[in-house]
């Protein structure tokens, strides 16, 4: 099956892009802290923050095309070593959301804890194994089953409880916060390592898979998370059912999972197969340390730490884009 679904993509690989951009992007966080923003600040302010959300690997898209520059610093040594310790964070992310989702079930904080190990184990063994191809692949798989996951929970919680605005607020006066939380999600592509290798991958690769074009892939695959967080959203206005703990458990386990594979991957593809082995033991090992500050306070960590980063190579492209059309002026 691997082998019949390799051949597919070689032939066809814009649409397996483009789902991988979306599962990769889409992260448990996109379901949890959406909630969370609307209990807290309000469901503008949560809108907001989702609306940044899609648009997020667009941008992400059209810059790298219109500023090629980006990635010639991404390039660079001392950058791609700190995007992959950024890529450590979003590991701990990953399994902070996979305990979560399994908490509130019959397996327990313990039981989760236990599966969050072993998801994050087998997805290191296998990508250290297979590579791109396996991390493209297994996203494909994933965000279908998301798709079907989230219509199912939303559409059945929307039937048995309906759809209402109970402990909920505008938070009209919370916009200026919503939009800040937005704008941080902006810089987040640019943190993902695996998105670059993607559009090197898609220029030269040795297992003969067409190229593409790679701008149109991101703009589909933030397309294809919105269409997602849709559903997704719509969950913020219902309440799911203890029957459905398990379904929910398993969607925020395959939004984690797909994330986690890339992240995974990242080190592997900035360090090679030893060094890259060493950290991501190293992020299995050490998670326990960050799990208590929940899914949230990881993210905040990460996404504020990362805005003023991400600005400076921003900058830094920018200024030898702008001294290279000079040269050629002169």
């Amino acid at each position: 099956m691997f082998k019949t679904l390799t051949e597919k993509l070689k032939r066809n690989p814009q649409i397996y892009y483009a789902l991988s951009i979306a599962a990769s992007w889409a992260g448990a966080g996109s379901l949890m802290n959406s909630t969370t923003m609307a209990n807290t600040i309000g469901v503008l302010p949560a809108l907001i923050w989702c609306l940044f959300n899609t648009i997020a690997c667009m941008v992400f898209g059209l810059i790298i095309w219109k500023l090629p520059t980006v990635r010639e610093v991404m390039r660079t040594r001392v950058c791609r070593i700190i995007l992959a310790l950024f890529s450590i964070f979003q590991i701990w992310l990953c399994m902070t959301a996979i305990q979560e989702a399994w908490a509130s079930t019959a397996l327990g904080a313990l039981g989760g804890k236990i599966l969050t190990y072993g998801f994050t184990a087998a997805f290191i063994v296998a990508l250290y194994r297979r590579g791109i191809l396996a991390n493209i692949i297994t996203d494909n798989g994933g965000m279908y089953l998301i798709y079907a996951l989230v219509l199912v929970l939303s559409v059945v919680s929307g039937i048995a409880a309906g759809f209402h605005f109970d402990g909920l607020s505008m938070g009209v006066e919370n916009i200026p916060q919503g939009l800040y939380k937005g704008f941080l999600l902006l810089p987040g592509p640019f943190t993902y390592p695996y998105f670059f290798k993607l559009i090197d991958y898609n220029e030269k690769n040795d297992e003969a898979v067409a190229n593409c074009d790679i701008t149109k892939a991101f703009i589909q695959g933030g397309a294809g998370f919105g269409l997602y967080l849709i559903f997704a959203f719509s969950l913020i206005f219902t309440t799911v059912s203890p029957a459905l703990n398990v379904c929910k458990a398993v969607l925020l386990s395959v939004l984690a999972i797909s994330s986690l594979s890339s992240f995974i991957y990242s080190e592997f593809a900035v360090f090679g197969k030893k060094i890259g082995l060493g950290i991501n033991v190293f992020a299995l090992a050490f998670w326990v340390l960050v799990a208590p500050l929940g899914v949230m306070g990881v993210w905040t960590l990460m996404a504020e730490s990362r805005l003023w980063l991400i600005l400076g190579m921003l900058a830094w492209a920018l200024v030898l884009r702008l001294a290279r059309r000079g040269e050629a002026a002169a």
